[in-house]
Formats: C-alpha cells, structure tokens, sequence
C-alpha cells in the first residue's frame, strides 16, 4: 500500500514537472526575411512555340525519262544555271541503235502498206465486174487499213526514238536557279523503268525561303494567317528573324502519337544567311503588348505563412470574418457581397504583399491583364504604382528566444499569436 502512495506521489510530480517545463519552456521566435520585386513598366508576349524546317520556294526536282549510263555532268553543287542549260548527256549509243531499228520497220510497214492499198484497189475492180465477193472486197480493205496502222505505228517508234536522242538524252534545266543537289556522277546509270530518277534539285530563288513548322493540336487554334512570327536557327543563335505566318495547312500529321498541323512561316533570305533544312526555333506572337505595368509572377504566387506570420497577422487583430480589413485598398468595382467580400473571395483574388511606411505587412488587391511565363500585366494595381516594391518570397531565421511564451510580444490573449487564413 505504501509503495503504491510513493509511486502516485512521484507520478504527480512528473506531471507537475512536465507542465511546468511546457509552460515555462523556452519559446523561440521567428524572424522573417522577404525578397521584394518592383512594379515596373515593360512588354507581355504571349508566345506559341515550336520547331520546323527551313525549305526552299518553287524548288524542281530533275529527272529523266530514259534509262541509261550518264557521259557527261556539267552542273555541279551550288552552280547557278539558266533557262534550258545542259546539266549532263546520256549516251546514245542504244539510242541510236533504237532509232535505226524503227526507221527499218517504218520502210517495211510502208512497203506493206503500199501493197495492201495497191490490191485493194485491184480488188475494187474485179467487184464491180461481179469478178469477186462483197466480203473478198472487205477482207482487202480491212487488209489495207491495218497496214495503214501498222505504218502509222512504226513512224511513231522513228519520231520517239529521235526525240529521245535530240532531247531527252540531254538534261536541261527547266528554269533559272541554283543547283542545291546532284544525285549523279559521270558513268553511273540511272534506271527510269520504275520510276523517275531525280539527277538534280534547282531551288528558283534562294532569297525567298519557307519554314514548315508543326504545331499541336493543342496551340493550332491560336495561330492564323498573318500573325507575326520570330524565330532563330542554331547558326546564327544571337540573331532573331522575325517573319509573317503565311498559311495554316488543314491537313493533319501525327508525329508521335501528336496530331500536328504544318504552319507555313516566310523567311526572306536577302542576307543569303540561311540554308535549306536547317532547323528554326519559332515563336508565333499570339498577343503583345508594350509599355504597360507589369509584376513578377513570384509576387502574385506569394503568400504568407500562417505560421510564419501570424504574428504580423495578429497585430492588427483580424478575426477571419473581417479578412476583408487587411486590404489597404480595394479594386473600383470589387466584387460585391452584402458586407463586402467574403473570406473566400479575398483568398482567390489576385493580390500583391507589401509592408508599409512602418514595416507591417499589408496586402492590396489588384486587376491582372495579360501574362507570359515571367510577368502579368496589371491593369489595376490597388494603392501601389509603378516603382513600388512588393513582396515576392519569404525566408525565416531564428533570433532571440523568450522564457514565458505567456509574455504578449503583440500575439493574442495568453500570448498565442493569432493566425491569418492565408
């Protein structure tokens, strides 16, 4: 029995011990540190961005229409040509033989063609002296006429075989330009059987070039024709080129899974500094605007930690169904409640952190216009102006500690700091 009243004894003054340390505790303090920005005036860009390819305008591909082995090249990369220049010769050695050979079966099929018209015209004879049939007469025309065909057909063969010697044996461009590739070499030959070879490529004008750009589907809704354009290539990474969007093509390509839409960009090249194929890094301007108020996005993301700062909070006593009270200033037309704005509203509104000419924390609301990823315009900033300084992120450091966390130091009732809802 005794050793139960000890133990009970010694419980209660471990309790009463553990309650005095908790009250009498040493209570350490929070010193708050803030990074300020600056409404300032600047631009807002509201950028679509991807990538696409440089491509020459009224580039023609050169091909030929016969099989054979190439004799000659007298275009090389880079050359500028003219209208109807020779590029390269096949040989015609078969050619020849080819042409030599129709000229042969267009005498025979003359020969049989002479003789078939000259029996048939016999046979007219004998049918009007009732010598022969009606069907002897047909079978004799019809005799004549496809030996006419015949002869039509093998003069056709000559004329073909002559062209292809005469011209399609020698590659010509088709207009002025500059040769950007060359597909052949002296020796080699190309087979036309299948398809047509391509010998050359000859870009029309190398000052007027295209960027083919792909967009998502997500983005394609805000780019139309006309739009400005920027864009840069790694070649000249300092320089920023800045174009027209020309056309928005309908048709869609799915690249990885992502429907894309090709958006055709101009690219003038008077400079002559790009190059077909290269790579351009663009930004389409959906929506600019210039010399207007702006803000760091930090200070409108920011706000304070209750824990952090409610002391702040506390020193001017706010209970949260008067949040509406740690504004210094209100919009013109802020959205309207009976008793003002609720808590609520005050939370989701956009607002800027400031402290005042005394160093206390205060907060006004404010109108936002445009953003990009860095800045939001502010088309209605409260109190504040431009130049003003406002809060964008906050730091605590530990600093003096008190003995009796029941001394007031500016906090509520028993020295407790009353916490804001923010």
């Amino acid at each position: 029995m005794k050793k139960k009243v000890v133990l009970l004894i010694i419980t209660i003054i471990l309790l009463a011990g553990a309650v005095y340390y908790f009250i009498h505790k040493k209570e350490k303090t929070t010193e708050v540190q803030y990074e300020f920005t600056t409404i300032k005036r600047g631009n807002i860009e509201n950028l679509v961005s991807c990538t696409g390819t440089l491509e020459t305008v009224g580039a023609v591909e050169v091909g030929t229409e016969l099989s054979g082995t190439v004799t000659k090249v007298y275009a090389d990369f880079n050359d500028n040509v003219k209208k109807n220049q020779i590029l390269a010769i096949l040989d015609t050695t078969q050619l020849s033989i080819t042409l030599r050979n129709a000229r042969a079966e267009l005498i025979k099929a003359e020969a049989q063609y002479e003789l078939s018209k000259t029996e048939y015209e016999n046979d007219q004879k004998l049918y009007e002296k009732n010598y022969i049939s009606e069907i002897e007469l047909k079978t004799s025309e019809t005799n004549m006429k496809s030996s006419y065909v015949g002869f039509l057909s093998a003069e056709a063969s000559v004329d073909k075989a002559e062209l292809n010697i005469n011209k399609y044996s020698i590659i010509r461009s088709p207009m002025d330009g500059k040769v950007i590739n060359r597909d052949i070499e002296e020796g080699q030959t190309v087979a036309a059987s299948l398809s047509t070879p391509t010998l050359f490529t000859i870009a029309k004008d190398l000052s007027q070039m295209e960027i083919y750009a792909y967009v998502d589907e997500s983005d394609i809704g805000k780019i139309d024709a006309g739009m400005k354009a920027k864009f840069t290539v790694e070649a000249y990474s300092d320089e920023e080129f800045e174009r027209v969007v020309k056309q928005v093509r309908l048709q869609p390509e799915t690249i990885s899974n992502v429907v894309n839409y090709t958006v055709v960009v101009e690219a003038p090249n008077r400079q002559d500094l790009l190059l077909p194929g290269m790579t351009a890094t663009i930004d389409f301007i959906v929506e600019q605007k210039e010399d207007v108020l702006v803000v760091s996005n930090a200070a409108l993301s920011f706000n304070p930690d209750p824990f952090l700062f409610g002391k702040e909070m506390a020193k001017d006593r706010i209970p949260p169904q008067k949040l509406d009270s740690v504004a210094d200033s209100t919009l013109t037309q802020p959205p309207q409640h009976k008793g003002g704005m609720s808590p609520e509203e005050m939370m989701n509104a956009p607002k800027l952190w400031y402290l005042d000419d005394n160093g206390n924390l205060k907060m006004t609301l404010i109108k936002t216009g445009s953003t990009d990823d860095i800045n939001t315009e502010l088309s209605d900033c409260g109190h504040l102006q431009e130049g003003s300084q406002v809060i964008k992120k906050s730091t605590s450091g530990k600093s003096a500690t008190t003995t009796d966390s029941r001394s007031n130091n500016g906090g509520g009732p028993g020295g407790r700091p009353m916490m804001g809802p923010f």
